[in-house]
């Protein structure tokens, strides 16, 4: 098996979340795709939290982009320098 080529790289926007990059490629076949766009996200934590009964501790999240309430693990980005363990904590807090 054979890794695809980057031929070309530019960033479409960036953000302290996250960037969207696009990318031209070469498939190992030749077969070039001139708009392969990428999600670059910042580093984040996520926790999977067992209560002694064994349930799994979810938390509802409001998600603006779908407009609806979600049950999710806690999960959040480390902010500034925090380090990851510290960050999670504070999440599942």
């Amino acid at each position: 098996m054979h890794s695809w080529k980057t031929l070309n790289t530019s960033y479409v926007f960036k953000t302290p979340f996250g960037n969207l990059r696009k990318d031209e490629c070469e498939l190992p076949n030749g077969q070039k795709i001139e708009n392969y766009y990428v999600n670059e996200y910042a580093d984040w934590v996520n926790a999977i939290v067992l209560t002694k009964e064994n349930k799994i501790v979810l938390v509802e999240q409001y998600r603006y982009a779908a407009q609806d309430f979600f049950l999710e693990i806690p999960a959040g980005k480390p902010e500034g320098n925090e380090a990851y363990e510290n960050a999670i904590l504070r999440e599942v807090r």
